[in-house]
């Protein structure tokens, strides 16, 4: 009752467990490409979100000191 070489080699093959197969491997690498591409263009929408907090910050800190100055030249 012996195998062939090539079939001997294939019961040995299905015994295996396989840990992930090329399906489930391929999925999980896609998942993983967009978090990281989701993460990505969230960090870069806060960056510019922040800068342009600050930069509306400085504009009104500079309107309220010209503000402030006109007023004390009028007085």
């Amino acid at each position: 009752m012996s195998l062939r070489p090539s079939a001997r080699t294939e019961v040995r093959r299905n015994r295996y467990k396989v840990a992930v197969d090329a399906e489930e491997g391929r999925r999980r690498r896609e998942d993983y490409m967009v978090e990281i591409r989701k993460s990505k263009r969230e960090e870069s929408l806060l960056k510019k979100r922040r800068e342009g907090l600050q930069l509306q910050q400085q504009q009104f800190s500079t309107s309220l000191q010209s503000a402030v100055e006109k007023k004390v030249l009028f007085f």
